[in-house]
């Protein structure tokens, strides 16, 4: 295991998966969060737990990144390989998502998104953590 490119993907999954839920649940699924604002914490509480919310990201990010790096297979395909394991990842947080709609409030159309959309960042994350860890 390369330590030295485990610490740069490590980095660049968490700030990848971060950029990306932002995205997703600050512009692309705004108007959906506003449909329910009234079942949502107020921002100022929000913004208190921030710091939790990112260390999460981190633990992700770390653990993803450690999980890929074990099952990385030199002289295959970067794309392919992350690719791959970003359908893991999605497939691993969908679940997530359906115990969310089944605890909140919240509209089945909403926990589609959080699925469909949920892939493609677990698909970009490990395409990031890929493009950095290969040998090639």
């Amino acid at each position: 295991m390369n330590l030295k490119k485990l610490g740069i993907a490590l980095g660049a999954a968490f700030v990848a998966y971060s950029a990306l839920a932002y995205v997703i649940h600050n512009v692309l699924l705004v108007g959906d969060y506003q449909a329910i604002a009234s079942t949502l914490r107020a921002p100022e509480e929000f913004l208190q737990r921030l710091p939790l919310l990112y260390l999460g990201n981190l633990v992700f990010a770390a653990a993803a990144t450690v999980v890929y790096a074990h099952g990385y297979e030199p002289g295959k395909n970067w794309v392919g390989q992350g690719f791959r394991f970003g359908l893991i990842l999605g497939t691993l947080m969908a679940p997530v998502a359906l115990t969310e709609y089944v605890v909140y409030p919240v509209p089945g159309a909403l926990a589609l998104k959080w699925i469909g959309l949920g892939y493609l960042q677990m698909i970009i994350t490990a395409w990031v953590v890929a493009g950095i860890y290969r040998t090639d």
